[in-house]
């Protein structure tokens, strides 16, 4: 009788891991979705998107997993978003004012920036950015493949090297930038740095 018990509790219990599970696989916000775009999607087309975002997504936790194993690049940049409006979950429906964001990032990587909304300091979004062979990809589509290094790229320019200001960005990606101003510098590392 207690064998029988058990056997029912483990059974329920993975009853309700798989439940969670499947509830969060079709959370349209992690692609950038609104709730109201997600539900005209087929169940087809639905579970198309999810299957492209988990392949992306499996990629991109890889990359990011390497960069922590192996040496990246002595250039970096520096960048600041500012101006403009982004998309925030879970809507994904109006553009709203978000704080200017900071940060750097070296030649070979990727990174999520956080982006806080202007008024609402529990609202936050992120952003996707990467950096490969002197290409700046900024805002990803988490289930297109093809756009998922970013929707947006910004080519090396000389100018980078004293510093350089974008205006008018906009983006198609999880943020869905609007009319933003990005300023790059670019650096280099020194070799003696430890």
């Amino acid at each position: 009788m207690l064998i029988m018990f058990t056997m029912k509790k483990k059974i329920f219990l993975l009853f309700i891991v798989h439940i969670f599970l499947l509830g969060c696989a079709n959370n349209p916000v992690l692609l950038g979705i609104s709730e109201l775009e997600w539900t005209s999607y087929s169940p087809e087309k639905q579970k198309s998107l999810l299957a492209s975002y988990n392949q992306a997504a499996k990629e991109r936790k890889k990359i990011i997993k390497e960069q922590g194993n192996q040496k990246l690049g002595n250039e970096f940049l520096e960048v600041t978003v500012f101006d403009g409006k982004v998309m925030f979950p879970p809507s994904f429906i109006n553009w709203q004012n978000y704080k200017p964001v900071k940060f750097t990032i070296f030649e070979g990587q990727c990174s999520d920036i956080a982006i806080e909304h202007q008024s609402d300091n529990d609202s936050k979004t992120k952003l996707g950015v990467c950096f490969y062979d002197n290409v700046l990809y900024l805002d990803p589509i988490y289930y297109d493949l093809t756009k998922k290094n970013g929707t947006t790229t910004i080519h090396f320019s000389p100018l980078w090297l004293t510093g350089f200001t974008y205006k008018g960005i906009s983006s198609s990606g999880y943020v869905r930038m609007n009319n933003v101003t990005i300023e790059i510098k670019q650096r280099e590392e020194s070799p003696n740095k430890t």
